[in-house]
């Protein structure tokens, strides 16, 4: 392994601290809208279906875009199209302040997610070029903290917003004038690589596989021929059905429960919670595992995930301190298996040349086919049938997640036995 300098060593960590405050603010950008549902249906008279097609349009928008920014990501390096996503979150965020009615929000929070698009697949390409094979699951479990904080803070932050009667406008101003600042320090201290400094880049034994020296299109097409792609493509549209339908309406949730909008938008931040602590096991789990074995730590987490989700269904007059109990077990379980999906193992199947790509159209694939299962079909069957129902289904979209780990899981195997 080629020996580092301490100076190649420094800007890896200030890559690091600026990717993760960056996501931040991604997340400050994103997760206000969930947290203001309560007081736009109370001050705007939007029903839970109309924020449900919100959520569905921007979500597809949100998919598409990963599938053209992975490719830019990929051609144009990261470091770009994680800077022009950051800042575009904050114009389009701050704008949807403005709003009147459904239709402009639908535009402006559609035009602020495409954006976003970049932010993530741009991390995951930046990290490909700084940090090793064995490690990276660690460095993206640690990188995915910055959208599972930034979703607690931007529903704190809104929670604080509404109580100190600011309205809800100023859950879209606020966090947008922070995300500018954030813009400005990432563009001093981001870099997208060894090379930006003069260092090296990684050697192929540090990165675990080869680096073709330009991104060409038999890398897209050797991608999709993989069998272990196509099982993350199905177990992606199934995490993130399962995780918008959770990111969007657990406020909501919480306040069917008899809690007032500001005390349910703080409520509803346990979820992300718990997702830290299971982003943080499934990455340095999967690293330690036969160094950088994902399939197994997955599966575990979305047990928990499937228990969780079959609790909220089933126990009847579900308390406040019992549904705080389940959202953080839904927590633990669903964002550690999301967050190896489009970070830790997308780089294992993409290399670093392909990195991008890959994240991007697994998430891409996720997004498009489970936003509408995520969005306006969670909020269908609850406002039909109840949220034990709406419930149920996610159970059992969880429990086809498991399956779906079964099969990575001998596929991984049977691979690891074939290996010399």
């Amino acid at each position: 392994m080629t020996p580092r300098s301490r100076r190649f060593r420094g800007w890896r960590w200030s890559t690091l601290v600026t990717l993760l405050l960056g996501y931040v603010g991604y997340y400050l950008c994103r997760a206000n809208l969930s947290a203001a549902t309560p007081l736009l249906r109370e001050e705007l008279g939007v029903d839970l279906v109309a924020l449900g097609w919100v959520s569905t349009a921007s979500t597809l928008v949100y998919g598409l875009g990963k599938f053209t920014h992975g490719f830019f990501a990929a051609t144009l390096g990261g470091r770009a199209l994680f800077l022009a996503g950051l800042g575009g979150a904050a114009v389009f965020s701050g704008a949807c302040g403005l709003v009147e009615g459904v239709f402009g929000l639908v535009v402006l929070w559609s035009l602020n997610r495409f954006v976003q698009a970049g932010g993530w697949v741009g991390m995951v390409q930046i990290a490909a070029q700084w940090y090793p094979r064995v490690g990276v699951g660690t460095v993206m479990s640690v990188l995915s903290l910055s959208w599972l904080v930034g979703d607690v803070l931007a529903r704190a932050l809104a929670g604080g917003i509404t109580g100190a009667g600011l309205g809800w406008r100023a859950v879209f101003f606020i966090p947008a004038g922070i995300a500018l600042v954030l813009t400005g320090l990432a563009v001093v201290t981001l870099k997208g690589g060894p090379e930006a400094i003069g260092e090296a880049p990684l050697t192929e034994a540090e990165a675990g596989a080869p680096r073709a020296e330009r991104f060409e299109a038999r890398l897209v097409r050797d991608l999709l021929r993989r069998p272990e792609f196509h099982v993350l493509a199905v177990m992606s549209v199934l995490l993130t059905a399962i995780r918008q339908a959770c990111q969007d309406w657990s406020s909501t949730h919480f306040a069917s429960l008899g809690l007032t909008p500001a005390e349910a938008m703080t409520a509803s931040s346990i979820f992300p919670a718990a997702g830290i602590a299971g982003t943080l096991f499934a990455g340095v789990f999967s690293d330690v595992l036969d160094r950088g074995r994902r399939a197994p730590v997955s599966l575990a987490l979305l047990g928990c995930l499937t228990v969780g989700l079959t609790g909220l269904a089933l126990v009847p007059d579900l308390s406040v301190s019992a549904a705080r109990a389940l959202w953080a077990l839904c927590g633990f379980g669903l964002l550690g298996p999301f967050s190896l999906l489009g970070g830790a193992v997308s780089i294992d199947v993409g290399g670093r040349s392909a990195a991008a790509v890959a994240a991007g159209l697994v998430d891409g694939i996720g997004y498009v086919v489970g936003a509408a299962l995520g969005g306006v079909g969670a909020a269908a069957l609850a406002e039909a049938r109840g949220w034990p129902v709406a419930f149920g289904y996610m159970a059992a979209a969880a429990g086809l997640a498991v399956l779906a780990a079964v099969h990575l899981l001998r596929a991984e195997a049977a691979t690891r036995r074939s290996a010399p």
